[in-house]
């Protein structure tokens, strides 16, 4: 009996050496290369840097494998469908990622119109993936019956090689600028010259949190017609912004669940007549899969200022949040607004998914001449993923207001989603 207890005991001592000696063995695994399988365009160094904080030498372990993935979909330069393999020998890995470039240079058709007659129409391109260096530049030209406006911007998300991220954008134009009330009636309308440009820096502190920081000039002059109708004076000012950004996804097929956060704070200086005025905006989407591949996100947006110029309100409707509002026809000095969307995928096509959702969106807004406005409706809309697109979900929505009794209908580019 007791050589019975003892040799049980010596048994469950092996077993423990063993899985100590395996762990440990485990722990001393290196990773000795990382190969790229399936790269076109992309250079194979830039693949490695965007990958990081995986890197040659680093140690190896469960998780390799899943960041690799979840880095190149975040990266959003690579068809979703990722897969990858490992060899270990003799406690060093050798990785290999099977991966697909998508189609970086995409020429985005534009086109609005709205019931009292205004249109514009235009193109914008944007190539995500500037001669395979993951840096992106887009530019883009719209003419209509409210002006022209040229816009262009440029930016580098491995900014020197190092892990900060680089912004610039330029815009200039001739526009007819309209605000409208929630029924759609004009209540100011007036032309201005614009010129702009920023630059800004994003460093991340983490894998979840980041600070970004920049400057930015804005030039607004109005016609002289339309500055003797409205009274509105011309606008120049030049400004600093500090933004906060909380970012925990999970990055999956069609659909990115997880918690998203920002906040941003803006200093501006006048010049000339114009006063010194202050923003403050912050955004929060929480995105949840309650089954197999649906997808429900509840958010909420906020945005406040100080001795706002006419010329720099917050321009509301068209974007999550504020679909049952005029696309881009509501001015406000400060605005909230929260939503529920629930997503359930209709079709898994080859390339790509095709998704339906409902939504339901309340909040108010107000600003120099219009009262504290509430609004608030459901809608519905289809969502269109392409993984071989560097683009994301085509969004088509109607939306229902039902303060005012109208609909609303809005299309574009990545306007909803986990996003």
């Amino acid at each position: 009996m007791n050589n019975y207890i003892y040799l049980k005991k010596y048994k469950i001592l092996q077993i423990l050496f063993i899985m100590l000696t395996i762990s440990l063995s485990a722990a001393d695994i290196t990773i000795r290369e990382i190969n790229f399988n399936g790269l076109i365009r992309t250079k194979e160094h830039i693949a490695l840097q965007i990958v990081r904080p995986v890197e040659i030498g680093s140690p190896f372990s469960n998780e390799t494998e899943g960041i690799i993935i979840q880095e190149l979909r975040e990266a959003g330069i690579f068809n979703p469908e990722i897969t990858t393999e490992v060899i270990i020998q003799e406690n060093e890995a050798f990785i290999e990622v099977f991966l697909k470039d998508r189609w970086t240079l995409i020429p985005i058709p534009i086109f609005s119109f709205s019931q009292n007659g205004a249109w514009k129409a235009g193109v914008l391109g944007i190539e995500s993936n500037l001669l395979g260096y993951y840096k992106t530049l887009g530019v883009g030209l719209f003419i209509g019956s409210e002006g022209w406006s040229l816009l262009s911007f440029f930016s580098d998300n491995i900014f020197l090689g190092t892990d900060l991220k680089f912004g610039s954008s330029i815009t200039l134009g001739l526009n007819e600028i309209t605000d409208e009330n929630v029924q759609e009636e004009t209540i100011r309308n007036y032309q201005v010259d614009e010129t702009g440009f920023g630059m800004s820096l994003e460093y991340p502190f983490s894998e979840e949190f980041s600070l970004k920081g920049g400057g930015r000039y804005d030039r607004s002059v109005l016609r002289p017609e339309s500055a003797v109708q409205t009274g509105i004076p011309d606008m120049q000012s030049a400004g600093l912004f500090n933004e906060i950004i909380w970012k925990d996804l999970y990055y999956g097929i069609p659909y990115n669940f997880g918690l998203l956060a920002k906040a941003e704070f803006n200093w501006n200086w006048g010049f000339e007549d114009t006063e010194n005025y202050t923003a403050l905006k912050g955004k929060v989407n929480w995105s949840l899969n309650p089954i197999a591949n649906h997808l429900l996100v509840i958010g909420a947006v906020s945005g406040w200022s100080r001795d706002n110029p006419v010329q720099q309100q917050f321009r509301l409707g068209g974007e999550p949040g504020s679909l049952v509002l005029p696309v881009r026809r509501i001015a406000a000095d400060e605005y909230s607004a929260s939503s529920a969307a629930y997503n359930v995928p209709l079709w898994f096509f080859p390339g790509g998914t095709l998704s339906i959702k409902g939504f339901y969106e309340v909040g108010y807004y107000k600003s120099d001449i219009v009262e504290r406005t509430l609004f608030h409706g459901p809608g519905t809309g289809l969502e269109i993923f392409i993984d071989n697109l560097a683009i994301p979900a085509i969004q088509m929505n109607i939306a229902w207001n039902l303060e005012t009794g109208r609909y609303q209908f809005s299309a574009g580019v990545g306007m909803g989603g986990g996003d």
